[in-house]
Order: structure tokens, then sequence, then C-alpha cells
């Protein structure tokens, strides 16, 4: 969950909120193809993207792993902040709701990005990095594993490819018209796993719309004239 408007979703009275997520737009979920053990490392790269022919909007693509009861994600981000591009790592738990970031880095269009997201099973938490291939610069993140209301530590089972935020206008997003994430590596109990994946929207935006190329591979499709 992308956060920069969540408290209006989060803090409604009486509404149950968890992803995917009012503001999303198009997404890849990927799981086990057995059903069976916990995310144990996830990873993937995509090239910064250009920026838009209109400002004046706020949203990212970013991919990220989320608990099998889709209330808490943590997530390498790489969001248009109206004027430059950015990314960092963005915890977001929706019950206590709570969001933590790490240290912003700009990014230029072009530069590849490397997102990692491991597990560290003694310490019971995750650490995120993500990297700038083209400068060395990098921003790293580690959060801690929720536990439920039994007592017992959350399991983090489910990747998710998005692309988040609405736009008044198509031309607020990026020409590109498509964003790949490529090299994507699951591994669940320490194996890599070629993962299941279904792909939804939740906000029918500018025809945004996830498409998986092959089982490492998420593609990101929009019409920026539309």
């Amino acid at each position: 969950m992308f956060s920069k408007t969540l408290p209006l979703l989060a803090l409604v009275a009486g509404v149950a909120c968890q992803d995917p997520a009012q503001g999303w737009l198009s997404y890849a979920k990927g799981v086990n193809p057995d059903g069976e053990g916990i995310i144990t490392r996830a990873e993937a790269k995509w090239t910064v993207l250009d920026a838009p022919k209109a400002d004046g909007c706020f949203y990212s693509p970013w991919f990220g792993i989320e608990t099998s009861d889709n209330l808490n994600l943590f997530q390498p981000v790489n969001p248009w902040a109206g004027k430059k591009w950015e990314m960092y790592l963005e915890y977001f738990q929706w019950s206590p709701t709570h969001n933590q970031d790490s240290q912003m880095e700009d990014v230029q269009p072009g530069n590849t990005l490397h997102g990692v997201v491991t597990l560290n099973q003694s310490a019971n938490t995750y650490t995120g990095t993500i990297t700038n291939m083209a400068t060395g610069k990098s921003s790293s993140m580690t959060i801690p594993i929720q536990k439920h209301g039994l007592g017992d530590y959350k399991r983090y089972t489910i990747m998710y490819v998005v692309f988040e935020k609405s736009c008044r206008s198509c031309r607020q997003y990026p020409p590109n018209d498509k964003v790949v994430f490529s090299d994507i590596i699951m591994e669940f109990n320490n194996k890599t796993v070629k993962p299941t994946w279904t792909t939804s929207f939740v906000d029918d935006v500018c025809n945004n719309r996830a498409e998986i190329l092959d089982s490492s591979t998420v593609q990101i499709t929009w019409n920026s004239t539309s």
C-alpha cells in the first residue's frame, strides 16, 4: 500500500481495509504453486521511467511482499514525486496503522533499479534494499514481523507487482506506456520457485493492465494519451 494518501482510507471508522487497496491500478500476484512455506527472498529489477508530459500527480511502480492476510506490506518503491523520481523502502501495516519509510534517494530516467527483500529468520525480521545500479547508491530498511492475535508470527506468502495511484489526466503518467519488472526471484523456505501468477486491477485508469510475460517477468502497460 503505497501510502501518501493512505490515512483517508485507513482511518475511516468501520471500514475493513486490506490489500489490494483502493488506489492500486493494475497488479500481478505471485504465490508458491505448492501453497507451502514462507517467502525467504524476493527480488526484481526495472528501469526508471521518463518524466511525464504533465506534472501534478504522485504515483509509483513497485513490488513487495505481503502477509497471507493482506495486512502487512513491505515494498521497494519508485515514486514520481511530482517533479522527480525517487527510490526507497516502505512498510505499511493496516492494523494498528503504521507506516515507515527508509532514506529517499533521487534517481534518473533510464537508471536500472534492483530491489531485494530477505528474511532474517533468527531475528524474525525482513531486510529490504533498493539499489540504483547506475550509481551504486542504495537505501535499506529492516522491519519486524508482526504477530497476529494468537501470538504467532505472521507469514509472508505473497509477492505483488503493482502500479499505484490515480491521476486526473493520463498525460500525467510516463510516456513510456510500460514498465517491465524482470529477473524476478521468489524463494520459499530458501528454495527458488516459479511462482503462480494472476493479474487484476482495482482502479480502472488509463487502461493500466498487468501482463505475465514469463515466470520471472511482469509487464505493466497504460495509455498516456487517452
